[in-house]
């Protein structure tokens, strides 16, 4: 029987096996199961057969009929084969099945795929599960002979088309493998752990026992960039803990003169897993970020490593502004980000944003690509990630933020959306200023759905503060969320203390059961953290329980602070302002400008009209939501406020009201008149 490795055509395999069939072994069979993946795989001209053995190519009925035969004599066999024919004839077929769904069904594709397809495939693209199953049970029943070697194949071989009849073969494997771990070579443990890893199937003996090997080798000089990436990567995809072994890793990698043995996707997937695993490193970063950036070129960098690169170095707070750069100037570069799926897009932003690495023409390109592609941004941390980032580098873009927000509103998919996903897309748009009701809505349904799952202290307190600032107060999802919030005082840090306060004083939803005794010890207890912004919020809410609730509020120490806080800011006056002022005048007022309350509230103008104190507010564009004309929360709270605590009237000149006047003073004075309730001189 000829070498099938010696063969350079799918075609010739098939006829070779066919006209051999009747002499060949179960081992040959295997064989040809082994070749077709490397031919298949080729994008090279096909070479024509040996025209002494073959004068012309297979017709597809020829192809059909011959591959046809070659497989069932191959699966009939079956349950005959020993380890090495198993795992051959199943990792051939899982190779097979990865290409062909990897490449797709292509308009004349060559007739040897067309029927390959038809045998391994269902039309879903899915592995035929019947058969799969019949390779698992006849594996069952012989693992006990398996070595290792065999034993990482058929984990390795499954993991491939991602095949789980949920039965406990993965379980046996493992068994198995425990027993003869140190009889694995390098290549075979790395393929060990990925398998259970990609199978999402973390088995904690396996992986300890593993581990354990690997850290107890002298060296790993055996170990290529590749094992090394897959290892890592695993025990970081499957969650498993083993400080050791990314500490073993670490120092090898330190070890090489040069990284330029290692791939940029090797390079990107260690990073990745050390970061995904929580395990710091900052050595070991330091060296690959000065590879990259000594690299000439970041060509053969795809768009996901380039993404998993920054996002590795921002979540493990690593600083390294020189790869920043060169991975922003890099991408910037491109002509366009085509190939920037909404993933990459999304965590590259997170992480420029988390890094504090501030890049306006990388926020920029990348916005500019998000909103190109929205049809293709259906997840919600993408979603997520991607508002928050924006806001959270102060990058304004009002037409991403609307357009993102109309288009997950349309798709209707919030009770997906993880609590902190909730909470960080509500924070966005609040701190970019960006309104948007019913975005705001579909994300309050969902939360107040998902209330109970929302353990985490600032998700909650930026939920409700997000709400809050946009002056969107809806009254279920305050009151809905008081017993969450009181749960979660003693994890509070001092700003989530006080926005916590601060938008219920906004939402004016009394809630004595979270805004009790422990609630104010609490705030005492962190008297001495809070900062100035914070104080302010403090003051702001013991105002609303104490002269519109008439509840408990701070002790007089704190509220002095609270008060000393709120009026510290030094007040600017506008040209807005002194315009106002000016014909104030001109109609006979006597205007105080900044006038400090008894609240702690400074008015901008207070004038004396018919024996009553009026406080003239001059709302200029700051004062309003995205320079829009929905009033900010803080605006809101003021004129709520001081009129009950202060007594005072107040009334507002909003901007795009004061600029219709243009220049006419007549018109300007006779809209004051008409505000205040002055008799005209006309």
């Amino acid at each position: 029987v000829p070498k099938m490795k010696d063969l350079h055509s799918v075609e010739e395999v098939i006829l070779t096996a066919y006209e051999h069939r009747d002499v060949m072994s179960r081992r040959d069979f295997s064989a040809v199961w082994a070749r077709i993946p490397q031919l298949v795989s080729r994008r090279q001209p096909r070479h024509q057969p040996n025209p002494s053995s073959h004068e012309e190519l297979l017709s597809k009925d020829d192809t059909r009929r011959m591959l046809y035969k070659i497989f069932d004599d191959t699966t009939n066999a079956i349950e005959d084969c020993d380890m090495r024919e198993l795992t051959g004839t199943i990792l051939g077929m899982a190779k097979i099945v990865t290409i062909l769904r990897r490449k797709g069904k292509r308009k004349g594709e060559d007739s040897s795929r067309v029927i390959l397809r038809e045998l391994l495939l269902n039309k879903d693209i899915k592995p035929k599960v019947e058969l799969f199953q019949s390779f698992a049970n006849a594996s069952m029943n012989k693992l006990d002979q398996f070595d290792a070697r065999h034993l990482s194949n058929l984990a390795y071989a499954f993991a491939l088309i991602d095949f789980d009849d949920g039965s406990d073969l993965f379980d046996h494997i493992a068994n198995e493998a425990v027993a003869k771990t140190n009889e694995f070579k390098p290549q075979e443990l790395s393929n060990m752990v990925w398998a259970y890893a990609t199978m999402n199937r973390p088995h904690a003996v396996l992986f300890e026992a593993i581990g354990d090997r690997i850290v107890a080798s002298k060296h790993l000089k055996e170990f290529r960039p590749q094992t090394l990436k897959d290892t890592v990567w695993a025990y970081a995809k499957a969650g498993v803990s083993h400080p050791k072994l990314f500490e073993k890793v670490a120092n090898h990698v330190m070890n090489y003169d040069s990284l330029d043995e290692f791939k940029p996707q090797e390079l990107s997937n260690t990073v990745w897993s050390y970061a995904k695993a929580g395990v710091r490193h900052p050595e070991l970063f330091e060296k690959v970020g000065n590879h990259i950036v000594e690299s000439n070129s970041l060509s053969r960098y795809e768009p996901q490593a380039c993404s998993n690169i920054v996002w590795a170095y921002a979540t493990s707070d690593v600083p390294h502004p020189a790869l920043f750069r060169k991975m922003a100037n890099h991408i910037v570069a491109l002509d366009r980000l085509v190939r920037f799926e909404p993933q990459a897009l999304s965590n590259t932003l997170w992480a420029y944003a988390t890094a504090g690495v501030s890049h306006p023409k990388l926020f920029q390109k990348m916005a500019h690509a998000a909103i190109g592609k929205l049809d293709r941004f259906t997840h919600p941390q993408d979603f997520s990630n991607t508002v928050w980032a924006c806001a959270k580098a102060g990058f304004r873009h009002p037409k991403l933020f609307d357009k993102m927000a109309n288009h997950f509103v349309g798709l209707d998919i919030f009770h997906q959306f993880e609590p902190q996903a909730l909470s960080n897309t509500t924070w966005a748009f609040a701190t970019a200023q960006v309104s948007h009701p019913k975005l705001f809505q579909k994300v309050a349904d969902a939360a107040i759905q998902r209330e109970r799952e929302f353990s985490n202290s600032q998700h909650v307190a930026n939920l409700l503060w997000a709400n809050a600032a946009m002056g969107i107060v809806d009254k279920q999802l305050f009151l809905s969320f008081v017993p969450t919030a009181a749960k979660l005082i003693n994890t509070y840090n001092n700003q989530d203390l006080a926005n916590i306060a601060w938008a219920y004083a906004v939402a004016g939803v009394d809630a004595p059961t979270l805004f009790n005794d422990h609630f104010i010890n609490k705030c005492v207890e962190k008297e001495d953290g809070f900062e100035t912004e914070a104080l302010s919020q403090l003051h702001q809410w013991h105002l609303w329980q104490t002269k519109e609730e008439s509840n408990p509020g701070l002790p007089i120490d704190l509220q002095e602070r609270c008060f000393n806080a709120f009026i510290s800011d030094e007040p600017t006056v506008s040209k807005l302002q002194d315009d106002v002022v000016a014909q104030l005048s001109h109609i006979g007022l006597d205007p105080k400008e900044e006038v400090l309350l008894g609240s702690g509230y400074r008015i901008d103008v207070l004038v004396e009209v018919n024996g009553k104190t009026i406080g003239v507010e001059v709302d200029g564009p700051h004062h309003f939501i995205g320079k829009g004309r929905s009033p900010l929360a803080r605006t809101i709270l003021k004129r709520r406020q001081v009129p009950p605590i202060d007594g005072i009237e107040l009334v507002s000149v909003p901007y795009w009201n004061w600029d219709k006047l243009g220049k006419d003073q007549a018109k300007k004075q006779e809209y004051l008149r008409h505000l205040l309730s002055l008799k005209s001189d006309r």
